[in-house]
Order: structure tokens, then sequence, then C-alpha cells
């Protein structure tokens, strides 16, 4: 109770600082910090020549207009190295209600997809999980035919989903005849699907 008494006090007493600024303040939904509304638009943006990367895998992250101190300031950009699969999102003044918003710059995970099918043969100790049962879609046209998932070993078993193709001679009574895996003398061998 008394937390929201001494923030309550505190916004009160911004309020007065805020309006003379030309600034609203309110909380951010996302990040659950108070997030400053600038009235007035940000200016048009700087050319920033960035120059020689420091380094290989270096990317330059551009300059922005930051408001500080109830003006517009130019922050110049700068030269960084990503983390693994990293990617970068630049940050962006958005328009929010009768003002503009900072959403910071971050970066991104992205996941690679699983690996196409394996290069010549490769011989699996553990039986591949039973096949998952895949609701097919209608094909986008009469020459598409339906590639039904499979499992795939990339040092564990993982599942890849079916897709639509399209043979690619098409003719009457042409089919995909999917892959399997085959046991082998007790091992698991990948025998690719083909086209009839």
């Amino acid at each position: 109770m008394k937390i929201t008494q001494i923030s309550l006090l505190a916004l009160a007493c911004a309020a007065p600082l805020a309006a003379r600024a030309g600034v609203d303040i309110g909380i951010g939904v996302n990040i659950g910090v108070p997030e400053v509304v600038v009235r007035s638009a940000p200016p048009q943006e700087r050319y920033e020549s960035p120059g020689r990367a420091p380094g290989p895998g270096y990317f330059y992250i551009r300059g922005h207009w930051a408001w500080h101190h109830e003006q517009w300031e130019w922050i110049s950009g700068r030269w960084e190295l990503p983390a693994n699969g990293a990617t970068w999102v630049a940050g962006q003044w958005v328009a929010r209600g009768n003002g503009w918003i900072w959403v910071e710059g971050h970066y991104v995970t992205t996941y690679a997809p699983p690996p196409g099918p394996p290069v010549g043969e490769v011989y699996v100790d553990v039986a591949p999980p039973a096949p998952v049962a895949e609701a097919i879609p209608m094909a986008p046209g009469p020459d598409f035919f339906w590639i039904g998932g499979r499992w795939q070993w990339n040092g564990r078993w993982v599942w890849v989903n079916g897709h639509f193709d399209r043979h690619p001679h098409y003719h009457p009574g042409a089919y995909w005849e999917n892959g399997h895996w085959d046991n082998y003398h007790g091992r698991y061998v990948w025998r690719e699907g083909r086209w009839h």
C-alpha cells in the first residue's frame, strides 16, 4: 500500500516537469518501466558514413535521434559484433496517441531449419519413432503431390513436416513414393523417396 502511495506521489511531482518538457509519462506494457512519449516528431535521420568494419563479422548499428533534456539529440551509430546466430532488429520511433515513443533495438536469435536428407547412407542404431499423423491440406494444383513427413536423424530423431511438391515431368498416373527407414541387420538406413 505504501509503495503505491509513494509511486503516485512521484508521478504527481513529475507531472509539472513533464508538461513543461512536452513529454507525457506512461507505463510501458511490455517491460513495466516508465516510457517517454514525446509530443514532437523526431527530426529526419542524418546520413552517417560508417567507415570500415573493425573486423570480420561486425555490423553497423545506425545512429538515431534521442530525446534528452527537453530536446532532440543525435546518437551516433556504432559497430558491433553479434552473438552467434543473433540478428539485430533496429530501434525506431513509433507514433503513439498524440506523440512518439522509442522502441529500443534488440537482438533476435534465429534457429536454422533442420538440414536436408543425409548424403549417402547413414546407419542409425536406434529405431525411428512411429510416423506422425499429418493433416494433409488441399493441393495447390492438379499436378502437385503430397510428400509425407519423415523422421530424420541429426544425432537424435527430428520430425521433418510433409509438404506439397510438383512432379518434375508431370504426366497422368504420376505419383510420389515416400522414403522410409529400412532395418538392415539391426541398424536403420534411410531409403530416399522417388517420383514415378
